[in-house]
């Protein structure tokens, strides 16, 4: 076998070991990897966030949003890393860079603010949500994951539905104020 011959036998070789391995590990594109793990971020910055608020917010409507964020992304959470686990991906444990950020701005405000600045979040991370679920809904080539982002859709629809709500009550009951 010329050298030629022989190394494109070994390229084809393991590059259908390549496909075996892929097929082992939940038969996973790159691109589906990295939606199992985005959604996993953007539910896991939700409960963390809603955490820091039920604890902080001043207003009884804030606290009471925050609460249900948490329960219900923390729901969302475990269904999509129980997802990832059985399709062999291993979502960080941890916020991402930005929403940590986003923790230590919070952690800095109390009262008044604190609702304003939590509320404005919830508005910005559940757009970005929406598009991320519509977006993975729509491009996953794995069944179950656009099945995990269609499900999580009007869920997350509602959720900045209502922050929008309690964001412009926050900033009217604020402006009262001054």
């Amino acid at each position: 076998m010329s050298t030629l011959k022989w190394f494109i036998a070994l390229v084809l070789a393991f590059g259908v070991a390549g496909v075996n391995a892929q097929d082992k590990k939940g038969g996973l594109s790159k691109e589906d990897t990295l939606h199992l793990k985005h959604l996993s971020e953007a539910n896991r910055a939700e409960v963390e966030a809603g955490k820091v608020a039920a604890q902080k917010a001043a207003n009884p409507e804030v606290k009471k949003y925050a609460e249900k964020m948490v329960a219900e992304h923390t729901k969302m959470l475990e269904e999509g890393d129980q997802l990832a686990q059985k399709k062999g991906v291993k979502p960080d444990q941890n916020v991402d860079g930005k929403h940590k950020k986003n923790l230590a701005d919070l952690n800095r405000k109390s009262g008044a603010d604190f609702d304003r600045e939590y509320m404005e979040q919830m508005v910005q991370d559940h757009e970005g949500a929406l598009k991320l679920v519509q977006n993975v809904a729509k491009d996953a080539k794995d069944a179950d994951i656009k099945a995990l982002a269609q499900k999580a859709e009007p869920h997350v629809k509602q959720h900045l539905e209502e922050a929008r709500k309690l964001r412009t009550a926050v900033n009217k009951s604020g402006e009262k104020k001054k």
